[in-house]
């Protein structure tokens, strides 16, 4: 079979002294032994994800994901340690991970048969795999720089192991044979992993500066004697050094303000954040994040000041690499100010910088030299530093008293206290009107709060003073703007924003959320990015959480969307509706109907958005049970309940008439009626309409075009896409697509179904509307192509989960996406039937049968049920 190039994560583990461990026990006994190890390393590969590719005295194996394999090793070590205990063995495990490219290929049968593995994966990531290993100590598991990051930002997967697993750097190493030295890491539980760096070999030694290499330091010590100069030895003696990496994090202690003036306390602080924050190399703890901790540590975080101790203890809980400790002190006339770097595992200070002036205007010129230092003591290169930082008067404010009231804006806004903070950078902004940063998170506010104007404007005036904004909130001043006026190129600036800043979580978090909602993408780099905003590191996590939880619905992980709902309700987080649909996909109605009556209900003038949610879903999980009256009662109670000319509730009715729409021989007449007036309705609507109301009246307008298309009715389908006219905006909108999706509809009315499959094919790329698949299986059996049309229906019936996670303007197709999923297994059997495959008939009804119990009682399916039993009976006479 061709191979392929992949990026996977491997795993190899090795059972330490097993020559020993046979000429100990005695080859039955051993084997006896290592047979049951080896059962508990398979199991425990299956439980994880993980593919056995090869086995000595341990395993390679291939995992998709880092996190995957950081899973398997903790429980594979505190499996050994229990299979110790039960049979009185000694066996102890090394283990090393790495991820990159490897060459994947399957071995044919001949091969196989003649001693080949199954499988076979080669690169460079294999040896380096090896190396780790080798570096390990019993019951050490060794992870590379890369699988460290990766694994580091996803722990929150690790569940019940979370608590106990801790994170240690070991420096960079030199392998033998490997050409760059690798920054080896080490993941581990308290009590059961040795968490101390390895010891060199032969083939690896640890990389050190060379005034720490054993020959310098011997030359020292001959200077030394020679000289017999205690200072002269104090003045060459290395500092000790923070192993930190690229994207590692620091925690910002408190202030320690010798000086008696307050209005430095909150100012100075926030100041030597904010330069820290201009890096892309140096990730700093956010203040919330930091409050959280010290609250997980049953103290009161408004009391309680991050000093040596505390902030080591949460620097090593939150994994944070170093604590920086500020001081400013008045010493000679002169204001000084310091900044110490404690490792956080030893409490001792690494280094410090220092820098003093006169006068309180040199304190911000005092900080922007500590803030460059540290950068570079830390290991970003100068140039980086000069080039990517601006002074900190620009990017914050020459005022003390303006950077007070901004930093405690700041303080309120991170703790949801929205009203309080806009007063802050209010405050702010009356001392500095120009104080981008304020305006900027003044504009932020207003877009959360769907404050569309008033977030224009603001983003507007802090993009007019750009030299006042660090180039990180430049790109995202420009991409909220883009955002907020629906400009086409607002993905791929969240896109930009994501990629140069992968630790700013509101650019990860940002970009994730438009992809699934203007753009339909459900794909693994959009589940990445969500997940990296979902990280424990972020203070703001739960929304992140919660659309984690989406896109691993619309992708059927089912267990992995319930653990990310379940984790976001727990913190906090009260909306529900998704976590129930999560249940109905599952068919699990009971359970979704009780999931969402734990969130409290709200109207469509309280949150449009929310209100549509719950409405549609709750008809959604009516018409997964079968029960289509019900589903369109509550739909049309809705929209009765809406105020008058209400777009969401007008979307409700639309939903409404979009059910039962196969059986349209029943009702056809009143139903064009409704969607002749709907339509005109629509067009009323669109002419004293906002911009924003004016997407939801064109996307309103599509689906009845294709309603109406669906039921032959076509000039009224054509009416409606003459009023919504050339769609605007990007092509991977939702709207583009409807309207492709509509006209397909057309073609395959007009008999023209292959223009129709032309058309609908172009949208498959994985972000396709669930309505694409629909049409695309009603085209291919209008083509005369009943395989491919089965195979469509197929679809339709196995991506329950996407059915419900998509996102459209007042969830108008949810309702329909659901209905459509149920019938694709009746539209399957009749499919099937007419290709010859009676068993997949046989099966595909008896599973709607199952699914809508009543439906054979129905006239709107009665006729179609009994011509598939007729069909399949006939297949079973003599």
């Amino acid at each position: 079979m061709a191979a392929n190039s992949l990026l996977r994560t491997l795993l190899l583990c090795d059972l330490v002294d097993s020559t020993a461990l046979v000429e100990r026990l005695g080859d039955r006994e051993a084997a006896e032994l290592i047979r049951k190890h080896d059962r508990l390393a398979r199991t425990l590969a299956d439980r994880h994800g993980g593919q056995e590719i090869d086995k000595t005295d341990g395993f390679l194996m291939m995992f998709e994901r880092p996190i995957q394999a950081v899973a398997f090793a903790l429980d594979y070590q505190r499996g050994l340690r229990q299979l110790n205990a039960a049979e009185k063995s000694t066996l102890a495990a090394r283990v090393g991970i790495h991820v990159g490219d490897v060459v994947v290929w399957d071995n044919n049968s001949e091969d196989i048969a003649k001693g080949a593995k199954p499988v076979e994966v080669e690169g460079l990531v294999k040896p380096v795999t090896s190396r780790l290993m080798n570096l390990a100590q019993p019951g050490q598991i060794l992870l590379s720089n890369i699988a460290y990051d990766l694994a580091h930002r996803a722990q929150g997967e690790l569940a019940d192991f979370l608590p106990t697993t801790r994170w240690r750097t070991h420096g960079r190493y030199r392998f033998r044979g490997v050409p760059d030295p690798v920054a080896v890491f080490e993941v581990g539980e308290e009590g059961l992993a040795p968490l101390k760096a390895p010891p060199w070999s032969s083939k690896a030694h640890r990389e050190v500066p060379f005034w720490r290499r054993p020959a310098t330091v011997v030359i020292e010590a001959l200077v030394v004697v020679a000289l017999i100069t205690i200072p002269l030895f104090m003045f060459l003696r290395p500092d000790p050094a923070i192993a930190f990496a690229n994207r590692d994090w620091v925690v910002v202690g408190s202030l320690h303000n010798l000086t008696g003036e307050t209005v430095f306390d909150d100012a100075l602080e926030s100041a030597l954040r904010i330069g820290l924050e201009q890096s892309r190399y140096v990730n700093v703890m956010p203040d919330l994040k930091v409050r959280d901790t010290i609250t997980r540590m049953q103290r009161d975080p408004d009391a309680t000041e991050v000093d040596r101790a505390v902030g080591s203890e949460v620097a090593i809980r939150d994994g944070a690499r170093a604590l920086i400790l500020p001081t400013i002190a008045e010493i000679g006339g002169r204001v000084r100010i310091t900044a110490e770097v404690i490792d956080p595992r030893t409490q001792t200070t690494v280094y410090s910088e220092t820098a003093d002036g006169i006068g309180k205007e040199s304190i911000l010129p005092s900080l922007d030299k500590i803030n460059e230092r540290l950068r570079v003591r830390l290991g970003e290169a100068l140039a980086t530093v000069s080039n990517e930082s601006m002074p900190l008067e620009k990017v914050t404010t020459a005022n003390l008293d303006a950077l007070k009231a901004y930093s405690l804006g700041i303080g309120s806004n991170m703790r949801g206290q929205f009203s309080e903070a806009l007063a802050l950078y209010q405050q702010a902004l009356a001392i500095d009107p120009g104080l981008a940063s304020a305006t900027l998170k003044i504009g932020v506010i207003h877009a959360s709060a769907g404050r569309g104007a008033e977030a224009t404007a603001a983003f507007q005036k802090a993009l007019a003073e750009r030299d006042r904004l660090s180039p990180r909130d430049v790109l995202y001043a420009e991409v909220m703007l883009s955002t907020v006026e629906r400009k086409s190129d607002a993905l791929s600036r969240w896109a930009a924003l994501a990629k140069t800043y992968p630790d700013f979580f509101a650019g990860t978090g940002g970009y994730a959320y438009v992809s699934w909602r203007d753009a339909n993408r459900f794909d693994a780099s959009v589940v990445a990015f969500a997940e990296s905003s979902a990280s424990l590191r972020n203070p703001s996590r739960l929304p992140a959480l919660h659309l984690l939880g989406i896109l691993q619905l619309g992708n059927n992980r089912f267990d992995e969307s319930f653990a990310s709902f379940e984790q976001a309700e727990a913190t906090g987080f009260v909306r529900t509706e998704i976590h129930a649909a999560t249940f109905a996909a599952q068919r699990r109605h009971a359970q979704a109907t009780q999931t969402l009556a734990r969130s409290a209900d709200t109207t469509i003038t309280e949150n449009p958005i929310v209100a549509a949610s719950q409405v549609t879903l709750r008809s959604a999980i009516a018409l997964d049970r079968g029960d289509g009256k019900e589903a369109s009662r509550i739909l049309m109670d809705a929209a009765g309940k809406a105020p008058l000319d209400n777009i969401v509730g007008q979307a409700f009715a639309t939903s409404a008439d979009s059910l039962g729409l196969e059986a349209r021989d029943l009702d056809r007449k009143a139903r064009l009626d409704r969607i002749e007036s709907a339509i005109k309705q629509s067009e009323k609507a669109l002419k004293d309409s906002s911009s924003a109301d004016r997407d939801m009246i064109n996307s309103r307008l599509l689906v009845l075009a294709y309603l109406a298309a669906r039921i032959d009715a076509r000039p009224l389908a054509g009416t409606a896409l003459a009023l919504v006219g050339q769609v605007g905006g990007p092509a991977y909108s939702i709207s583009r697509k409807l309207q492709v999706i509509a006209t397909a509809e057309l073609d395959r009315g007009a008999g023209h179904a292959e223009q129709a499959i032309t058309r609908i094919k172009a949208l498959l790329d994985g972000s396709e509307p669930y309505l694409a698949h629909v049409a695309l299986m009603n085209a291919y059996a209008a083509a005369g192509n009943s395989a491919l049309a089965l195979a469509e229906a197929r679809w339709l019936s196995e991506h329950r989960g996407r059915a419900y996670a998509e996102y459209y303007p007042a969830q108008i197709l949810t309702a329909y996406n659901i209905e459509q999923a149920n019938l694709a297994l009746l539209r399957g059997a009749e499919l099937a039937i007419d290709s010859k495959d009676k068993a997949s008939a046989r099966g595909m009804l008896g599973e709607f049968l199952k699914a809508w119990p009543d439906a054979s009682q129905q006239p709107a399916w009665q006729k179609r049920i009994e011509s598939l039993q007729r069909a399949l009976a006939e297949s079973q006479s003599p």
